[in-house]
């Protein structure tokens, strides 16, 4: 075989790689895109006292066996940002309830601790904060826009 011959199999099998790749990516896209509207439409509303926040491993967070069980194997070890807080005014039943969340990484960095904050949460999934005392939320704005 000549040299021509084998860089021409050689680029076929790259040029088939990547339309795979292309076509599994957006399929990813559509999916994404998909989850995250269904998320925008089931979240609510809630104030927050933070009582701690770290990152844990999902097991370590005080999760119930449904939660724990839901969360695919390849990310049962990794550390997640999670939060730990009473429920002071919600539309939901039971109170004044001590849960654990999962927050969004940005989100987690400026969330203070021991403070009552407005968030927006979708299960127990923290997706946006909307107040707080001390935080000054139009930083997180701007880099909102920036990364978006």
């Amino acid at each position: 075989m000549s040299i021509l011959k084998i860089i021409a199999i050689i680029l076929l099998i790259i040029v088939a790689i990547l339309a795979i790749l292309y076509f599994v990516g957006t399929r990813l896209q559509k999916k994404q895109a998909k989850a995250a509207k269904t998320m925008q439409e089931t979240s609510m509303n809630i104030s927050l006292l933070v009582l701690d926040k770290q990152k844990l491993h999902i097991k370590d967070a005080g999760f119930n066996k449904q939660v724990v069980n839901a969360i695919p194997a390849y990310l049962k070890w990794r550390k997640f940002p999670v939060i730990k807080a009473r429920i002071i005014k919600a539309n939901v039943a039971g109170g004044a309830a001590v849960m654990s969340f999962i927050c969004d990484p940005k989100v987690f960095k400026i969330i203070p601790t021991k403070t009552e904050v407005k968030v927006t949460v979708a299960g127990i999934y923290i997706t946006k904060l909307l107040s707080a005392k001390g935080v000054d939320l139009s930083k997180l704005n701007k880099k909102g826009e920036k990364n978006n």
